[in-house]
């Protein structure tokens, strides 16, 4: 009897352990996840709130040179009028006027005080290129009011501190920005502790704390950079009743799981099964997305993009591509759509040598020289030019530097012009800007619909188009779907152009018969029909 009461309970045991350790151990995998995937969030929004700080910065250094153009004599009434004009017209700037022999001369503000020697401190740093900065400047004005102070050749402007950490943040996780030069804190968000913020930035986030995590992100332009920290998450800290409650209903939700994960895994085989059959079936479609000068109105070319009818429903690109990423299918799916691009264009591509096609290539395809060994393949014998394909990649693509420097240099050597697709979605410092060469930029749509509205992210736009002009390479705007959109951007020194107000996406011969239409009739694109 003792023997068959010992059996059973080394029975039950067993069971037990084999209903909660494997619950225990994916509770532990999944805590781990969740940690992982926080720290990748914070890092995110790190640099989210670096780019903050850049255009902050650059906005204060616009203000600047505005008042410089100003010819008046400093303190006259037609500089304070100017000054002015900057405070109304700039954004985060509060104050701006002129400073000299380490006193406050003028603003429209103050007025003219160059007769009551209000006492300008000497700056807490100084750039190279002659800009000077002040933190927690008291405002002469007021005895609480501390706003940061950007000075250069007699000429200041005063922005609100909380302009550099005012980053949309439904968590409200607090922010830091630090000048890196002199590690010291520029401005803080709400209830965030200077010390522990700037003890944060000196040990590169890598803080030992049970409670928050830390992230820290650097400016590529600026001595800038911020910290950031987010509440740590734990699966673990109730673990007596996370014992109990899956001792209790494990075996339950254990079998619920498994026919739940039976029937997505097996919807999941089949999806990918069905695309694997298609690419290898070669029945993924192309179609061409024309690409305009906005100065001459002219089709320079057409970005090709991959099109999947399943069944009568066409399937979203993003969900596609994406399952190719996902279960290595990527690479074959490059390759049909640059053989369908070929077998489709090259006359037409003959016929302009100007004329070209773009083909987006995956994160795989960055890392070796496969896909440009098999251009070059293909285009031997053809008579078209290296320059007539190019590629496209998302910015996502190009983080890994090391890895993919040399496949992006070797593109460009053998003449296929390089574009980062999508630029700003991954919310980047453009630090890698300044790591690549590359040809053209970008510009994601989110950003162009922005244009000439009052929307918070209505200033990216013009930001990247300085920066791309500074970096000396082409842009292309996306997603243009109004006239004020092309004026603004053409305005702006924008060269092309995609969107819905050119083209919509088409077959090849939709696309050959629009373009001898708009040969035969010389006549401005127009808005594509939906």
């Amino acid at each position: 009897m003792l023997k068959r009461m010992s059996l059973i309970s080394a029975y039950i045991a067993l069971g037990c352990a084999a209903t909660v350790l494997p619950v225990l151990i994916s509770i532990y995998v999944a805590n781990e996840d969740v940690a992982r995937r926080e720290q990748r969030d914070l890092r995110l929004y790190a640099e989210k709130a670096v780019m903050r700080t850049e255009l902050v910065t650059y906005q204060g250094f616009a203000a600047i040179a505005d008042l410089q153009a100003e010819h008046g004599a400093p303190c006259s009434p037609e500089y304070l009028e100017r000054a002015a004009h900057v405070i109304f017209n700039y954004r985060y700037v509060r104050d701006a006027g002129a400073y000299g022999d380490g006193r406050y001369l003028c603003s429209p503000l103050f007025g003219d005080v160059r007769t009551q020697n209000l006492a300008l401190p000497p700056p807490r740093w100084r750039s190279n290129d002659g800009y000077l900065l002040w933190f927690q400047q008291k405002n002469p004005l007021s005895d609480v009011r501390e706003d940061i102070q950007i000075g250069r050749n007699g000429q200041y402007v005063s922005i609100d501190p909380q302009s550099y950490v005012d980053v949309m943040d439904p968590a409200g996780r607090p922010i830091a920005t630090i000048n890196t030069d002199v590690n010291s804190i520029v401005a803080l968000s709400t209830g965030a502790d200077p010390d522990e913020m700037l003890d944060a930035w000196k040990r590169a986030g890598r803080v030992d704390s049970g409670e928050w995590n830390y992230a820290v992100a650097r400016s590529a332009t600026r001595a800038l950079g911020v910290v950031v920290k987010g509440r740590r998450t734990s699966l673990l800290k109730d673990w007596p009743g996370l014992l109990a409650m899956w001792v209790s209903m494990g075996v339950a939700m254990g079998g619920a799981f498994g026919w739940f994960a039976f029937k997505r895994i097996s919807r999941q085989v089949s999806f990918q099964a069905s695309l694997e059959w298609a690419i290898s079936q070669r029945i993924i479609d192309v179609e061409y997305q024309p690409v305009v000068s906005l100065a001459t109105n002219e089709c320079v070319g057409v970005e090709a993009l991959a099109r999947w009818n399943l069944n009568g429903r066409e399937i979203s690109p993003n969900i596609f591509i994406a399952l190719a990423e996902q279960h290595g299918l990527i690479q074959a799916l490059t390759d049909l759509v640059l053989d369908k691009a070929l077998h489709d264009l090259t006359d037409l591509l003959r016929s302009r040598p100007s004329f070209y096609v773009s083909i987006n290539v995956s994160g795989e395809d960055l890392r070796t020289p496969r896909f440009l060994n098999l251009i070059t393949a293909r285009l031997a014998g053809t008579g078209l030019r290296p320059a007539q394909i190019r590629i496209e990649a998302t910015e996502r693509h190009f983080l890994n530097a090391d890895v993919t420097r040399q496949t992006i240099a070797a593109f460009r050597s053998a003449g296929h012009p390089v574009y980062i697709d999508d630029f700003g979605t991954g919310y980047s410092s453009l630090a890698y800007l300044q790591t690549f060469r590359i040809d053209v930029l970008k510009i994601d749509k989110s950003f162009v619909d922005t244009i000439a509205q009052q929307a918070a992210s209505s200033i990216v736009a013009p930001h990247i188009i300085d920066m791309a002009h500074e970096l000396g390479v082409e842009i292309v705007a996306e997603g243009i779907e109004r006239s004020e959109q092309v004026e603004y951007l053409a305005r702006r020194g924008v060269q092309y152009g995609q969107g819905w107000l050119f083209a919509k996406a088409m077959r090849r011969e939709e696309l050959v018969a629009w373009l001898e239409a708009r040969r035969a009739s010389h006549a401005p694109a127009q808005p594509a029909v939906q």
